[in-house]
């Protein structure tokens, strides 16, 4: 008789703490949809900005380190498509001097002169080097305004997240891939039809250098 108590008890017990928790799941549903996951808290967005160079051009001359930032700059542009504008203080003939060595780099590296806008400014200064592209970011990190191990809602921390999505937005090597997805390159016929044609003759279908690779793990694995 006692047992049956005992189990009733526990039972009793078991379905409070059940509707307990059930009612706090459906009064937090009831208040509206609250973001927890990375990619809803810290969204990545794609936006327009200016990546910009500047050079000093009193002594008409640039360095080989100078050089190569305007090289790397092209390689950036180009991968763009952008357009690159060069801005140089007005009526200085060191200033032009390191244009045309600026532009002349940038054609070099395969920027094409429709690509290459000139422009000048009053006064004294550098000569920049600009040009639009696309860049992805998100909120910025830090919100440590909530306790870490505070869990009684089973939900994450304030800042959970938040640098990962940061390393994702710096990583991509093309901002537009979180507008839309990429367009499918055409397939390689030629593989294609050799690969069938090893098929049928009960071939081994997969590459040499898939091959050679399989053999160094076998090898790496047997020692």
């Amino acid at each position: 008789m006692n047992i049956v108590k005992t189990h009733g008890a526990l039972a009793l017990i078991a379905a409070l703490a059940l509707g307990g928790c059930n009612g706090n799941f459906y009064d937090d549903r009831m208040e509206g949809f609250t973001a927890e996951l990375p990619e809803q808290v810290y969204p990545i967005d794609v936006v327009k900005g200016t990546v910009r160079l500047k050079l000093p051009a009193r002594s008409a001359r640039l360095s080989p380190r100078e050089e190569t930032s305007v090289r790397r700059l092209a390689g950036q542009a180009l991968a763009n498509n952008s357009v690159i504008t060069v801005r140089r203080p007005a009526g200085s003939l060191s200033a032009e001097v390191v244009a045309a060595k600026i532009t002349r780099l940038l054609t070099e590296s395969g920027v094409s002169a429709r690509n290459i806008r000139h422009a000048t400014y009053r006064g004294t200064g550098p000569v920049n080097i600009s040009f639009r592209r696309k860049f992805a970011v998100t909120r910025e990190c830090g919100d440590w305004s909530g306790p870490v191990n505070e869990t009684t809602k089973n939900r994450p921390y304030k800042d959970w997240g938040c640098s990962s999505q940061h390393n994702l937005a710096a990583q991509v090597a093309n901002p537009e891939d979180f507008e839309r997805p990429r367009v499918m390159t055409p397939p390689d016929a030629q593989n294609r039809l050799t690969a069938l044609e090893k098929y049928g003759q009960r071939q081994d279908t997969n590459s040499a250098a898939s091959s050679q690779s399989k053999a160094k793990v076998s090898e790496a694995s047997s020692k």
